[in-house]
Formats: structure tokens, C-alpha cells, sequence
């Protein structure tokens, strides 16, 4: 119910044709309207016998009272008068008069939770009190077998008592608003959806029929699962009233009521200590508990998380566990058909998990982003952007992704998976010793590696697209027996395959900016995108990347190695890498050319297109100490 209509401030004709409207109802006088809704309207009333104020509810009239509407009011007053608890609505009188039923009920004039809450987190303490309260009178209910399932903070009214002069200063509406609440004894009204256990009330419900408001719903109730709503749909939905409390929202809200049953049914709520840091860790796995997909994972029952709300307002540690952030990143890779295995990899700004997808159980490589690396809207045109540009590749030493999608405030991307691992991997201490010892023959491995890559980024580069990340880490090698690399082997135990290229960044804006610069490698990262953080890398950072892995491998480290990150990206802005000879004696001179005019820091004095980097590198296959051939440019062919 709303605050009643001060009709008195209308024009006198408007106020004149409200009164008109009221009912009449023998035995009540009514003072005005108090609210409405889909089945009845609340007037406020004198009962004129014991001289007592009270609401009044009415069935609404006319076609919107139909045989289904009636019944539910009655249900909704039956259920109501079952019970007698301090913080539900006391039913006094029922009744019909003129084909019209009734009933008057407790007149409580502090407004909703809804209003009160009006977006404003409260104090954990107060929440985590209001709503113990809340779960007791639930508690009552279902021991009379009664199931509110419309359980919200519009549902939840508030008696307040006079605290104005505990608030310093009354115009701060955060003050008053706690004060309100800490004060207040909330009531649970309208029952108008209730459900009783013993199924008295079942014919008024198909199997299949959503009732309820989504945000609030549990998933059973939003899937229209009506023989499992049970007191575990109540439990749930006191959950997603101290989610509110706590931070200000519901747990799902989409921008439609379809799409908020979508969240409801598929997604899990992003724990409230993401949207508000005060709310302590205890009661976050208490809201989190309630608000599990299936019953049998939620309390018990309303009682249990009364007790545990009360262990935690008594400062002792909750009865709850709490998932860890793998759980329940497993758990929700589940709901997408994602069987998480265990790590393969981590980057600053990632995570890659070895997982088996899809009933048919395909290996996949899942890579989970850091939360707050984008947001849901950037990513989403991430995504467009990938796919308009991968419709238009076809190569088969690139990885493309397979799936990708937001789990839990974090982006994703699945990948075929790639046995043998990253070049970053293959390059451990032991295995890079047989790379750096192998003398001319490893020097010639390192070339054919370098030259396929080289071959993929002349191919990206065609088609105008850059890939922006070249290293060790974004090169897999795969044993897939592609014809011209079944010969990529080294007896050291290096190379079993050929290389696949991996995180195809496709102009990421997001990535634009500082953070890509925090998140890079900055042994392989150009110089021109560490001293402007915002440019877009081009052609020339891809010449630069090849040239960096190929320093690696005949160096035995990349081009620039600081102690610190601000020492490696010193080195970047304003030194020159030593030649790899001085460290590798197989190397010659024209390779150290071919290295060093990679990794000039002018963009326009490195090569002027990864095509004439891959001519380059098969000419020292042939023969380590050829001279390079002048080649004539055409300004056609532009970057790339």
C-alpha cells in the first residue's frame, strides 16, 4: 500500500469524483485511497463500531473481477486471517457486500520498503536485522502451510515510530532513511499470490504460469514449476530483499520482464561485496545462499536463515560455507556446458583453464579475463567486431574462438585446445638450453618457426587486419600434421608442431589505453604503443613482435628484460637491444640485421611489410650468411 491520497490539494471537482468513486461498505466509512493494485484497491477507513482506523481492501470491479481474480482474493484473505505474527498484516473482518468482497486489515502508515529503500544500500546490521524479522514471520506462515510467493520490498510495509529528533540534521535523507528503518517494524502484506500446501489452492494456478515480480522470483517460480514452489521460493525471495538492502538493487533487473526471467533462470548474481565494499563477507554468503538456483541448496527453511542472520548480528561465524571464486567459476561454466579442468595458463589480464565442452565432451581451452578489464557493453562490441572480421579468415594456423560469452562480471573465449602448449611454455630453462645449444641447427629451427608466423601476420595484414599481440605466450604448436610444418621438429624436444596464432585482439578499443599497457608484455611490446597508450598498434607492431620471438629464441631472453616493469619500459622507450650474437655464437651477422631492423624503434625504419620479413627469413634458411637483396617497393601495397 502507498501513502494515502491527499485528496484536500486537489481542485474540488477532481476531489468531488474521487469521493464519488469510493465503495460503500456497511459498518466502514472510507477516508480516502490508499493504493491499487491488479486485483483490488486499498482505502483507508474508520471501522465505525470500535472507532478504529483501518485499511480496506476491495475487489476491483467490472471485467477486472473475474471468477479467477475472486477466488485469489478470497485465498489472499483466508491465508492472511490463518495467521497472527507481529510483522504480518492482522486480517480483522471479511466479507462482500453488493457481489463485491472485502476485507479490513491493519492500517500500517509508514509506506513500503520499496519507497523506503528507494536505491539506497542500508547499513549491513540494519538489513541483516530487517531482514531476520522478515524471516520469522515467514517462518509462521509456512507452519500455517502458506507460501507468500510474491515476497518484496513493495510487499514489505514498515510501522515507524517517531525518531526525528535522534536525526541531527532531517533535510539528509540517508539519515532519516536509517534512522526509518533501524526504527521501523516491517509487516508482510498481500498474500493476493499465496499458495497453500495442502493444494487448496492450486486450481487457480496451471502448471506453466509465471505469477510473481521477476526480480524476486526463484528460478523455479519464473520457470512456472508450480508443484516445486514450496517455503525454499520464500527463502529465495528474502534473499533478494537483503540483496537490496544491501546494495541498492535487486539481484536480476533487465530491461524487460523476459529478460529478467532469463537472468533469473541462467545467471548467478554478482556478489554484493562487488557493488558495495561495506557488506561484510558473512553476510554476503548468507544473501548468496538464499538466492541459489535449486531449492535443495538454499536454507532449510525460513527459520535456519533467521538463526543464521542472528549469528551474524551476534558477531559469531555463519553457518553458510561460501563457494571460492574457482567454485563458483566452475559452477557457472556448468550452466553454459563448460566442464572446468585444471589451469594451463596465466596472464596479467587472464586465466586458461583446460575444460571438456558439450555432451560430446570436446577438449577446449577456456580463457576467463580479469574482472574489470571491460564492461558487458564493450565486450558485446568486441564480439561484433571479431566476428564481422573472422567471417572474412580462413587460415589454419589461426585459433579462432569457438564460443564466448560474460561469466560472472568477466568476459571469456573458448578455444580449440592445443596439447602441446604456448611457445612461452616450451621455452622453460631446460627446453630453451637445447634451442640456445643446438648451435647453426637450432638458429635454422628458429627461423622456420618465425617463418610461418610470419606467413600467418602477411596473411592477417592482407586482409587488414593487424594482430597487435605477437609473443611467445600467444603462439601454440600444435602436432596437426599441416603440410609444411611436419618437418618443425628439433631433437631437443622443442617443436613437435606447427605454430597456431592466438588472441586476435581485432582493434579491442577497451584495450586502448592504460590498462593495455599495464597488462602488456613488455618484452615484446613495441615502443610506439608504450609511449602513446591510446594508439592502435599497426602493421609495423607486428614486425616488431616477430622480430622480438625470434630474439628470444636465439638470445635465450627476450629483447628487453628490466628488474623492474619501469626499468623494462625505460628500455623500451630509449635503448636498443643487444645484438643476439653477442650471446649466441651460431647467430651471423645478417641475422642480427634481420633481428635488429625489427626492433628499430621508428615504426618506419623497421620492414616495410611482414611479407618481406617472411622473404627474408627463407633466404637465411637457405643460407645463414646470405646478403639481403634490395627488393622494389610499390606504394599499392601500402602497410600491409
Amino acid at each position: 500500500m502507498s501513502e494515502p491520497s491527499a485528496t484536500g490539494d486537489w481542485p474540488a471537482s477532481v476531489a468531488s469524483a474521487a469521493t464519488a468513486a469510493w465503495p460503500t461498505v456497511p459498518g466502514y466509512e472510507v477516508l480516502g485511497e490508499l493504493g491499487r493494485g491488479g486485483m483490488g484497491v486499498v482505502y483507508k477507513a474508520r471501522q465505525v463500531r470500535l472507532k478504529r482506523l483501518v485499511a480496506l481492501k476491495v475487489i476491483r470491479d467490472g471485467a477486472l473481477a473475474g471468477a479467477q481474480e475472486r477466488a485469489r482474493f478470497r485465498i489472499e484473505a483466508e491465508a492472511a486471517a490463518r495467521m497472527q505474527h507481529p510483522h504480518i498484516v492482522q486480517i480483522y473482518e471479511a466479507g462482500e457486500h453488493e457481489g463485491r468482497p472485502y476485507f479490513a486489515m491493519e492500517l500500517v502508515e509508514g509506506g513500503s520498503l520499496e519507497r523506503q529503500l528507494a536505491g539506497r544500500p542500508q547499513p549491513p546490521v540494519v538489513a541483516a536485522e530487517l531482514v531476520r524479522r522478515l524471516a520469522l514471520a515467514v517462518e509462521h506462515a509456512h507452519g500455517q502451510q502458506i507460501v507468500h510467493r510474491d515476497l518484496k520490498p513493495a510487499n514489505v510495509l514498515l510501522q515507524m515510530a517517531d525518531c526525528r529528533s535522534q536525526i541531527e540534521d532531517p533535510l539528509l535523507p540517508s539519515q532519516s532513511a536509517i534512522c526509518d528503518l533501524q526504527s521501523a517494524i516491517p509487516k508482510i502484506t498481500d498474500f493476493g499470490l499465496a499458495k497453500r500446501l495442502d493444494n487448496e489452492s492450486t486450481a487457480c494456478t496451471v502448471d506453466g504460469a509465471v505469477l510473481g515480480t521477476a526480480s524476486y522470483m526463484a528460478p523455479e517460480q519464473a520457470a512456472g514449476r508450480i508443484a516445486a514452489i514450496g517455503p525454499a521460493t520464500d527463502v529465495y525471495a528474502l534473499g533478494a530483499i537483503l540483496y537490496e538492502a544491501l546494495t541498492g538493487r535487486p539481484p536480476f533487473q533487465g530491461s524487460a520482464w523476459h529478460e529478467t526471467v532469463a537472468l533469473v533462470l541462467h545467471d548467478e548474481p554478482t556478489p554484493p561485496t562487488r557493488l558495495n565494499g561495506d557488506v561484510p563477507r558473512d553476510l554476503e554468503t548468507v544473501c548468496l545462499k538464499c538466492l541459489e538456483k535449486t531449492p535443495e541448496a538454499r536454507y532449510p527453511s525460513a527459520a535456519a536463515l533467521a538463526a543464521d542472520l542472528e549469528r551474524f548480528l551476534e558477531r559469531r561465524p555463519v553457518a553458510a560455507a561460501g563457494l571460492s571464486p574457482r567454485q563458483r567459476l566452475t559452477r557457472i561454466a556448468a550452466r553454459d556446458g563448460y566442464q572446468l579442468g585444471d589451469e594451463i595458463g596465466r596472464g596479467p589480464r587472464s586465466t586458461v583453464y583446460r575444460a571438456l565442452h558439450g555432451p560430446l565432451q570436446q577438449p577446449v581451452a577456456v580463457k576467463v579475463f580479469a574482472e574489470g578489464i571491460c564492461t558487458r557493453e564493450a565486450w558485446d562490441a568486441r564480439l561484433r567486431r571479431r566476428a564481422e572480421v573472422w567471417s572474412g579468415l580462413a587460415h589454419p594456423h589461426l585459433l579462432p574462438v569457438q564460443q564466448a560469452g560474460w561469466w560472472d562480471g568477466a568476459p571469456y573465449i573458448a578455444l580449440e585446445h592445443i596439447p602441446q602448449g604456448s611457445l612461452a611454455a616450451k621455452l622453460s630453462v631446460t627446453a630453451r638450453s637445447s634451442l640456445y645449444k643446438g648451435g647453426a641447427e637450432g638458429v635454422r629451427q628458429a627461423l622456420r618457426l618465425v617463418e610461418q608466423l610470419a606467413e600467418v601476420v602477411s596473411y592477417l595484414h592482407r586482409q587488414g587486419v593487424v594482430h597487435g599481440n605477437l609473443k611467445p605466450a600467444n603462439v601454440l604448436l600444435a602436432a596437426d600434421g599441416i603440410p609444411r610444418l611436419g618437418d618443425l621438429h628439433f631433437t631437443g624436444g622443442l617443436f613437435v608442431g606447427g605454430p597456431r596464432l592466438d588472441d586476435l585482439r581485432v582493434g579491442d578499443s577497451a584495450e586502448g589505453d592504460q590498462r593495455r599497457r599495464d597488462a602488456v608484455d613488455l618484452g615484446y611490446a613495441a615502443p610506439e604503443l608504450m609511449v602513446n597508450a591510446a594508439a592502435a598498434p599497426g602493421p609495423s607492431a607486428d614486425i616488431y613482435g616477430l622480430g622480438a620471438i625470434l630474439y628470444a629464441m636465439l638470445a635465450d631472453r627476450p629483447p628487453f628484460a628490466g628488474a623492474t616493469r619501469e626499468e623494462t619500459l625505460a628500455q623500451v622507450r630509449d635503448q636498443d637491444p643487444v645484438p643476439p650474437s653477442q650471446g649466441n655464437a651460431a647467430v651471423t651477422s645478417v641475422i642480427d640485421a634481420l633481428v635488429m631492423r625489427c626492433l628499430r624503434k621508428n615504426p618506419w625504419r623497421r620492414y616495410y611489410r611482414a611479407y618481406d620479413v617472411l622473404l627474408r627469413l627463407r633466404e637465411l634458411q637457405e643460407d645463414p650468411h646470405a646478403a639481403e637483396r634490395p627488393r622494389r617497393r610499390r606504394f599499392r601495397d601500402g602497410l600491409s
